[in-house]
């Protein structure tokens, strides 16, 4: 009976070591010597090292791993200047060589069905990028010259090999359409509109919409290991970044739409997560905070991302919550604060306009002495034309106000003027207990992320914040497109 377990552990080594599948790469690099190689692992775009190999006096390594997810790695000698080459990794035994004079270009694949295709197409991209390049040249000087038939010969011979490209790309894809190869080449092949069956309204609406609805019609979203490339990666960056209508609306509706189709926990789902956090947290367009919310959410703080550590989401949350209360489609958080007498006090959301520019600001700070007074202009205008009815709830950062009032004497600033005064916050429980202000009102540097002046909130009748962060042209703009809206 105590020899059981030990027959059962024997066991269980023995079909665990059966079920490991082992993957060696063997590379050749004559010319490379006594040092080290490294073999790339691709997350979204970035390269990070996943294996390294001592390179013999041959100049030959061997990269050994069990289990390796398969998709696209890079191999990465030790040179100068720094170089490296793409592999595909789907097959255990890998052997290919080159040489320092041109690692990608003189790749010689001894065995590995999928790698050959890869090289032959690698090759072939490279053979007609050099036919290309003399005649981008003599493009570039036939610019210069003003020689437009020139110009329009040379752009038919571009034209003919960027158009063979294609074609090969669109044969391969094809003929190797169950391989990993082909998927990938499938990836970069744009889709083919038609046009519209029935006779419509707008013809290019109707193409620029079936473009969108079939954007991803060419990659297989099923197979994970196209999730392990940077064209993966490269691909949503085009559809959410360019081709997608930038509305927050429509972008999280695609999100959710995307995700859905993905393996879930997989390497395109890692992918997307993380492109679509960054990319929507970094971008300067107006409201994309709002998709980086929602990311967050429905993908990350709810445990769905699995890979992501509890406690990385822990330090995401409070950033998260931080930016809730002020998305665009918000009601405004109501603030309550004294104007330059400091006995007056104003609230918010009794500001009865059609809209309400809502600003935060410093006399001492130089960007807002030159910004403001040119809101002011804005201001002015509007009011002269009576045409949108605007006010403008100015709240100063400072808390020494001597200097404010004398500026706002100064420039002229008619409009609503506040701030949280010294005697206020020395002692805010007094007002609180008087209900002079609330807590949320003298709490809005951290709710509204005034850390940085100007800060510009644009506010409808209701106190929904319909924009944000903007400068003083832009108010302009953006009232116009309000304004013909209600047309």
């Amino acid at each position: 009976m105590k020899k059981t377990p030990l027959i059962l552990l024997f066991l269980f080594v023995v079909f665990s070591s059966l079920s490991q599948k082992k993957y060696v790469i063997d590379v050749k690099i004559p010319g490379l010597k006594d040092s080290l190689a490294y073999l790339g692992t691709y997350t979204g775009k970035n390269l990070y090292f996943y294996d390294t190999a001592v390179v013999n006096a041959d100049g030959s390594f061997t990269f050994e791993n069990e289990d390796m997810p398969h998709g696209v790695y890079a191999v990465i000698p030790s040179m100068n200047p720094p170089n490296y080459f793409d592999i595909l990794v789907n097959e255990q035994k890998i052997t290919l060589e080159t040489n320092l004079d041109n690692l990608t270009g003189n790749v010689v694949v001894k065995k590995s069905k999928e790698n050959k295709l890869f090289f032959d197409y690698v090759h072939f991209l490279e053979k007609q990028a050099k036919q290309k390049e003399p005649l981008i040249k003599e493009r570039k000087i036939a610019f210069e010259a003003k020689d437009t038939n020139k110009i329009q010969v040379l752009n038919k011979e571009i034209t003919k090999i960027d158009s063979a490209v294609i074609e090969y790309q669109i044969d391969i894809s094809k003929k190797h359409k169950d391989t990993y190869f082909g998927k990938l080449i499938s990836m970069s092949v744009e889709i083919t509109i038609p046009e519209p069956p029935i006779a419509v309204d707008d013809t290019n609406r109707w193409k620029y919409d079936y473009y969108t609805n079939h954007f991803w019609d060419n990659v297989d979203l099923s197979d994970d290991r196209l999730g392990k490339s940077a064209l993966f990666y490269n691909q949503m960056e085009t559809y959410f970044m360019k081709v997608i209508t930038q509305i927050p609306d429509t972008i999280n509706k695609r999100i959710d739409s995307f995700m859905n189709q993905l393996t879930p926990n997989g390497f395109m789902m890692r992918s997307a997560v993380e492109f679509l956090a960054y990319a929507h947290a970094k971008t300067k367009i107006m409201g994309m905070e709002s998709v980086y919310v929602h990311v967050a959410d429905n993908y990350i703080l709810n445990g769905r991302s699995e890979w992501i550590e509890q406690d990385k989401i822990e330090k995401l949350r409070p950033k998260v919550e931080k930016l809730r209360p002020t998305l665009i489609g918000k009601i405004a958080p109501n603030i309550i604060l004294a104007d330059t007498s400091e006995r007056k006090w104003i609230n918010l959301a009794e500001v009865n306009h059609e809209y309400t520019l809502l600003i935060f600001w410093a006399e001492d700070c130089g960007h807002c002495k030159k910004e403001i007074p040119k809101f002011k202009q804005v201001y002015d205008s509007l009011k002269a034309v009576s045409e949108i009815d605007l006010e403008v709830y100015a709240v100063c950062t400072s808390i020494e106000n001597d200097d404010w009032r004398k500026f706002i004497i100064e420039k002229e600033l008619n409009w609503i003027n506040v701030s949280d005064f010294q005697e206020m916050r020395d002692d805010h429980m007094k007002y609180l207990i008087e209900k002079k202000t609330t807590l949320q009102s003298i709490n809005y540097r951290n709710i509204y992320d005034v850390y940085v002046t100007p800060v510009a909130y644009l506010l409808d009748k209701d106190k929904k914040i319909i924009a944000k962060q903007f400068d003083s042209e832009q108010l302009s703009e953006i009232l116009k497109v309000m304004k013909n809206k209600k047309k």
